[in-house]
């Protein structure tokens, strides 16, 4: 009797092919056309792999994404940001009204409003340092005329400072939109801090139309490969609060840092202020005005080479590296268990199926090697953010968006995990019921809409580039009645970019989290009202509502790994086991969800084995690939954890006998 029901457990499980999900009745005359039932399992089958093999892309994304990122320098980069005088780089007109000549400002004639966007002493050094550096221009026209633009200083862009634009015979537009404007020179105001000037200092960066050195263009290469065409030999000077006029050789403004890993891997971003020549962007940029030199004929345009450092780099870069490769080792088997049932279903033979993403819940140690992986999306993010205005900022912000969606999508999922473990004493308390969700339509879920919501377009792009140069000021600039930063900050450096966004970020997480919780309920009251001859207990709102797992204790083998508590995505519906009288038996594809893995001996060339008497042995899936094909010489032994006997799960501890061969095989039913 034992052996014939060994052999109809083995029957039912072979035509099934190790299918978790589909209902079995046993006993009753198939109301299913055979062949639409064939064609029914195959599309099943072959869903789950093809979901396999994206779970598997979603969790080597990171690694991928890391050698994208490390191509484009993410530890250590400068790039020129475009920049013209446009509403969309946030120009604005502030003024025309002051007059330069030799001595200054003509007193009188620059407004309230302009004056008082630095402190006095230094507006009127400002005038000084403009009539010196511009002197052959004023050779030229006894007085020349100074045009001021603000460039932000509005709630929404959240910095600002302040730009000079020197005409001829008229005020040249901050905003032109017929073509080249003649101008005798530019200039930018921008606060910055120096060692010798603890206080902070304002730093003027200069282009004169007829200084002989600045007509001069050089190509600078970007650590991205792009090139940009710069002036040669602008003048900047620092002009102290006091007053006074001092050359400057480093051009430094913008140090701000930003910890979005911590202390150890700070980011520390600066910016260098030079003087753009617009040639070749002009067009690119669809530009209908632009400055250029009265005499030189280059159109100008000030701008910065903006650039960041990691700390640590190199250590992030490795432990990036060394779990990338503990991630593929612990996910080699379902690797091969997904590669065995593509080749059998494009054989057309009974395979062993499952969702690797409903599984991941009790694979918490490869929950955690794909964490630490994409936790470095929070770091890119941070830095991406920095090259809005760049050819390829958007690419990099788009990435790293991927990467932290996938972050934060792993990370709620290993937190329900460690939360269902922890609920574990409520279990008899609950009723040995369970909230379920389904994991695939949650991650994918999850994983696209904070994808599409933060690199659908460049809105939340710009909104965390403008918050990072609105970082808290040590010294600002008074531009439209308020104080703006103005490129130098405060120590404590710029909320991360998650900060900025993470209403936007965990918003769609849980939207995707409560979506899932409502289709896994409505699929299971919907596959058991179509379930006959269900018993009023299975049948119960209660039952249909939430997940019953009683019939596990049962069961030899899931009252043995131990169910889930509260929380779960397993399918451990009892209509997805296989009923023989009073027995209920386990799938293969339900013992591989929840982490483990079948392997048979394999027998001598001379011995012959009837089916029912192979001797399964189960292992961890995370050493299936090392028992199947592990060295002898291998230090490491994969340990057993138990053994397949008459369909019954007997326990066993210790290591696999390494002088036996073991072989793939898809399992059999537990009792």
């Amino acid at each position: 009797m034992l052996q014939n029901v060994r052999g109809l457990a083995y029957r039912i499980q072979s035509f099934h092919g190790g299918s978790g999900n589909m209902s079995v009745r046993v006993g009753t005359n198939s109301r299913i056309d055979k062949g639409a039932q064939e064609n029914q399992k195959s599309y099943v089958a072959l869903t789950r792999i093809l979901s396999n093999l994206v779970a598997g892309a979603l969790v080597f994304l990171s690694v991928a994404t890391l050698i994208v990122l490390l191509s484009q320098h993410m530890f250590a980069r400068t790039i020129v940001s475009a920049n013209a005088q446009t509403e969309g780089f946030f120009w604005a007109p502030y003024g025309q009204n002051c007059m330069l000549n030799a001595n200054g400002f003509v007193p009188n004639t620059c407004s309230a409003v302009e004056e008082s966007a630095i402190v006095p002493a230094a507006w009127t050094a400002v005038g000084v340092a403009l009539a010196q550096q511009w002197s052959l221009e004023l050779a030229k026209a006894s007085s020349l005329y100074i045009t001021t633009c603000s460039i932000g200083g509005t709630a929404a862009v959240g910095w600002a400072n302040l730009e000079f634009i020197a005409g001829y015979t008229g005020f040249p537009e901050c905003l032109p939109t017929n073509g080249a404007q003649p101008v005798a020179g530019m200039a930018m105001i921008e606060t910055t801090i120096r060692e010798n000037h603890p206080d902070g200092v304002y730093l003027m960066t200069l282009y004169s139309d007829l200084t002989p050195e600045m007509q001069l263009v050089q190509s600078y290469v970007s650590t991205d490969g792009s090139v940009a065409p710069l002036i040669e030999s602008v003048k900047r000077t620092v002009i102290t609060q006091a007053g006074g006029i001092e050359n400057d050789v480093l051009g430094l403004s913008s140090i701000i840092t930003s910890r979005p890993l911590g202390n150890r891997y700070l980011v520390t971003s600066a910016c260098h202020t030079e003087i753009e020549e617009l040639s070749g962007q002009i067009s690119a940029l669809g530009l209908t005005g632009w400055s250029q030199g009265a005499h030189s004929k280059l159109p100008i345009v000030p701008g910065w080479n903006c650039g960041h450092t990691v700390a640590n780099a190199n250590e992030l870069i490795a432990i990036q590296v060394i779990f990338a490769i503990m991630t593929l080792l612990l996910l080699s088997g379902d690797l091969l268990t997904t590669y065995q049932g593509l080749k059998g279903v494009l054989g057309g033979k009974p395979v062993l199926t499952y969702a690797i993403l409903s599984g991941l819940e009790r694979r918490k140690l490869l929950l955690v090697c794909i964490l630490v992986n994409a936790m470095p999306g929070l770091l890119y993010m941070d830095v991406s953010r920095i090259y809005y205005f760049t050819d390829n900022g958007f690419k990099i912000w788009s990435l790293s968006a991927l990467m932290v969606a996938s972050f934060v999508s792993f990370g709620w999922l290993l937190a329900l995990s460690i939360l269902d473990w922890l609920c574990r004493p409520l279990r008899s308390l609950l009723g040995q019921k369970c909230l379920t969700y389904s994991a695939p339509l949650y991650m994918y879920a999850s994983i696209a809409a904070i994808f599409y919501l933060l690199a659908g377009n460049d809105i939340l792009f710009k909104q965390v580039y403008n918050a990072f140069y609105a970082a808290p000021p040590f010294i600002g600039m008074f531009i439209n009645n308020a104080t703006w930063p103005s490129g130098a900050y405060v120590a404590d450096g710029t909320p991360t970019a998650f900060t900025e966004l993470q209403s936007d970020i965990l918003t769609p997480l849980f939207v995707a989290w409560a979506a899932s919780i409502g289709y896994a309920t409505l699929h299971r009251i919907a596959m058991a009202r179509r379930c006959d001859g269900v018993s009023s207990a299975v049948a119960s709102t209660s039952s249909r509502i939430f997940l019953s797992t009683n019939w596990c204790s049962t069961n030899s083998f899931l009252s043995h790994v131990t169910p889930p508590n509260v929380l779960t995505t397993l399918p451990l519906e009892q209509t997805n086991a296989i009923k023989i009288g009073n027995r209920m038996f386990c799938k293969p594809s339900t013992m591989a969800l929840l982490g483990y893995a079948t392997v048979l001996n394999a027998p001598d060339a001379t011995a012959s084995m009837k089916k029912g008497d192979e001797e399964f042995t189960i292992v961890s899936i995370y050493s299936l690939v090392l028992a199947l094909y592990g060295p002898k010489w291998v230090c490491v032994t994969p340990r057993a954890v138990g053994d397949i006997i008459a369909n019954t799960f007997r326990e066993t501890k210790g290591p696999l006998d390494r002088t036996k061969s073991y072989i793939y095989t898809r399992g059999t039913c537990i009792s």
